[in-house]
Parts: structure tokens; sequence; C-alpha cells
């Protein structure tokens, strides 16, 4: 595994190949996008991840299948696990627990936008860390047709996906770009990290923060 982030890093995919460490790559990836989009309390770095993959379609690492189908498929079973999560878990006190550690605005964003939207809200919320993961859960509590939301949920994940690694594989394909092309993808490499080190310890800090509101009240 560190010797794929380094050929990465390096941007030596001819090593990536000779340690046939390309289907690997494509399997972590797929991973990550299915436990972001399934798990509130992981706050993986998905939509970076899919401007990486599509910056590789630009440099020919990839096949535009991993792009428009690996990925896609992967973030859309995440969404129906979501889903799942919200019919078995509603009316416990986990929910409390997962709610405590969100950001303030995601709850109340996810709840609008399915009222107002429905099934269509799965579209504007897979771009929206965090609220893409509560609007499937919502759903489940609210035992909405899984039939229908399996449908938005994979429509949903592919038109992100596409999106996104449209503007990684463009970048790519600029002059500017192409000539700072090792630089481009570092870059997204470590807003990766950042993004998922900073969601990580929002997340603890409201979980602590919510423990101690719960102590000086029984206090």
């Amino acid at each position: 595994m560190l010797d794929m982030l380094i050929a990465i890093w390096h941007q030596d995919f001819d090593a990536l190949v000779q340690m046939q460490a390309v289907p690997m790559l494509i399997g972590c990836l797929m991973l990550v996008l299915l436990l972001e989009s399934a798990f509130v309390f992981l706050p993986l770095p998905g939509d970076s991840l899919v401007l990486l993959a599509g910056g590789l379609v630009g440099m020919g690492v990839f096949g535009p299948e991993v792009t428009l189908g690996y990925l896609p498929l992967a973030a859309g079973i995440g969404s129906v696990l979501a889903y799942l999560q919200g019919r078995a878990l509603q009316r416990t006190r986990f929910m409390d627990h997962i709610e405590r550690m969100l950001p303030a605005e995601s709850l109340p964003r996810a709840t609008n936008l399915l009222k107002r939207y429905g099934f269509l809200a799965m579209f504007s919320s897979r771009f929206i860390p965090f609220v893409r993961v509560l609007t499937p859960m919502l759903m489940g509590i609210g035992r909405l047709s899984v039939l229908r939301m399996c449908i938005a949920s994979f429509a949903s994940a592919f038109l992100w996906a596409l999106c996104l690694s449209l503007v990684g594989k463009l970048a790519m394909k600029t002059s500017f770009f192409a000539h700072h092309s090792e630089l481009l993808t570092r870059l997204l490499l470590i807003a990766s990290l950042v993004l998922f080190l900073a969601a990580v310890m929002a997340i603890l800090f409201r979980w602590f923060k919510g423990g101690a509101k719960r102590e000086t009240t029984h206090e």
C-alpha cells in the first residue's frame, strides 16, 4: 500500500503497472466511496478522490469504466446501506449519537432537501459531504420506497462521479495543468488527507462537547 501511494506521489505509473497495483488502487477507491456514502461517522474524502480518479483517467492510468462504472456502483451501494441503516436504527439511542457527531447544519439541510424535492434530493445532496449520507438515512427512517430510492441512489452516484471525474480529466488535458500534473496530483492527495483529518477533529469535538453538556445537565 505504501509503495502504491509513493508511486502515485511521484507519478511513477509504470511502477504501478509493474507492481500490478492498479486493480488494488481501484479496489481501494471503491471501498472508500462505499464507506463514505454508507457511514456518516466515517468522513472520508470522496470528492477529492473522484477528482483524482478522473485525473488518472486523463493520464491514461485508468480506463473510463472506473469513473463511469466502478466508482458510481460503490457510491450507490453505500447509499443503499445508509438507507437500510435508517430503517433499522430509527428511534434508537444510536441515532442520537449520530446526530451529535454531525456538523450543526447537516441534518436540517438534509431534512429540508428531502421535504422539498423528495427522491430528487439524492441528486443535490450527493454533492454535499455528510448530507449525502443523511438523505438516504432519512429515507430509510421514513420507510420510503426501496426501489425508487435505489434508482435515485445509483443515478445520482453516476451523475456525481461523472461531473467530478470530468473536471479531473479535463484538468489533466489542459496544457497548464498537464505541465503541473505532478503538483496537482500531490495537492489532491494532500487535500484528501487534510479534509479527512479536519472532519475527524470536528466530529470528535462535537462528540465530547455533547458529552460535556449531558454531564452538566445531570449535575
